[in-house]
């Protein structure tokens, strides 16, 4: 167990280095790590609870969580954040705030997503949050055997002999002391988050623009058709718009789907949205609270994903056209 820790260690101090050095490829390398140091842990969590379920003390009554053990055991990241909220003091926001980190973590290492605009930040609160929580981690055992050898990195954390070169309490302080090594300004958090939304929503106040000029004398649309015709015509051409309108029984050409998807369909946006989302980013710049800052941001970008898609396609769209037209008037 002392050398599982201590491994814990040398990537948290390796994490810790690369933040320091404030780039955006150093912040995706610190946030990958972190997260994959805080998993093994949760994980381990997860073992020492199956260990202690299968002896003597759980034969006359069952340990209750046992479903949940077996799902953390065999399941995803976020079951074993759910476990640690049953078995390791894991409070709800912290939790929240894990799986949505592991997310990003998921972005930038599977789709090579870099979220430049916020990585520093979000790798600073993420290493923050997971050193404070694994503080906390008591080992069920602690063991050391003469054939194994300390990590470098995690040497200069553990107090010991050569005999056995740690204490149980070495981890805790360890991940004490990184969480309190650099400067971290959790206020920041949803300074950057708003400024970030505020990027976003100006970003796509250019495409509910550019819809609602349309590309030829007599498209012109007010903001609010732009984005209801957005997303109709968005749907129009996919399964879920299809199966709708037939459900609903329309009955008419492809060509007039669109609009009987305009009618009929509960769309979340029917008005130009910018005026309210300039309002949560606010809100959001109010927050002090970075778990709830987080939340609020992460939030915002799921359920705004869809028709801000939708419109940089159709204002994307729009803007060849222009091009093309522009070019055809000049003889190219």
């Amino acid at each position: 167990m002392l050398l599982f820790l201590a491994g814990i260690v040398e990537q948290l101090d390796l994490a810790l280095e690369h933040l320091g050095k404030r780039t955006v490829h150093d912040a995706r390398f610190s946030l990958m790590m972190t997260d994959n140091a805080l998993e093994l842990v949760l994980h381990q969590i997860v073992e020492d609870k199956r260990r202690e379920a299968g002896s003597w003390q759980y034969r006359e009554k069952p340990y209750p969580y046992e479903t949940q053990l077996r799902k953390a055991y065999l399941g995803s990241f976020s079951d074993k954040v759910a476990f640690a909220r049953i078995e390791a003091g894991l409070d709800d926001k912290t939790a929240r705030t894990f799986n949505i980190l592991h997310d990003y973590r998921n972005d930038l290492y599977h789709a090579g997503l870099a979220h430049e605009s916020i990585l520093q930040t979000l790798a600073q609160f993420y290493f923050n949050t997971a050193c404070v929580h694994l503080s906390s981690y008591e080992p069920k055992w602690f063991g050391w055997a003469s054939s194994q050898k300390m990590p470098d990195r995690a040497q200069k954390y553990f107090t010991g002999d050569r005999s056995f070169p740690g204490k149980p309490e070495d981890f805790a302080k360890a991940c004490d002391t990184m969480a309190k090594s650099f400067d971290f300004d959790a206020g920041n958090v949803s300074e950057i988050l708003a400024d970030d939304l505020d990027r976003i929503i100006e970003d796509i106040d250019a495409c509910i623009q550019v819809v609602s000029d349309g590309v030829y004398e007599g498209q012109q649309t007010s903001r609010d058709e732009a984005v209801l015709s957005t997303q109709a015509w968005d749907m129009a051409f996919s399964d879920e718009g299809r199966e709708f309108a037939a459900k609903k029984g329309f009955e008419g050409n492809p060509l007039q789907i669109g609009d009987f998807l305009i009618q009929e369909f509960p769309f979340r946006f029917r008005n130009d949205p910018i005026a309210g989302w300039q309002a949560q980013s606010k809100k959001l710049r109010a927050n002090a609270d970075p778990h709830a800052a987080l939340d609020h941001y992460q939030s915002f970008v799921m359920h705004t994903g869809p028709l801000r898609s939708a419109l940089e396609r159709s204002a994307a769209a729009a803007e060849a056209a222009i091009d093309a037209e522009i070019d055809r008037m000049r003889g190219k």
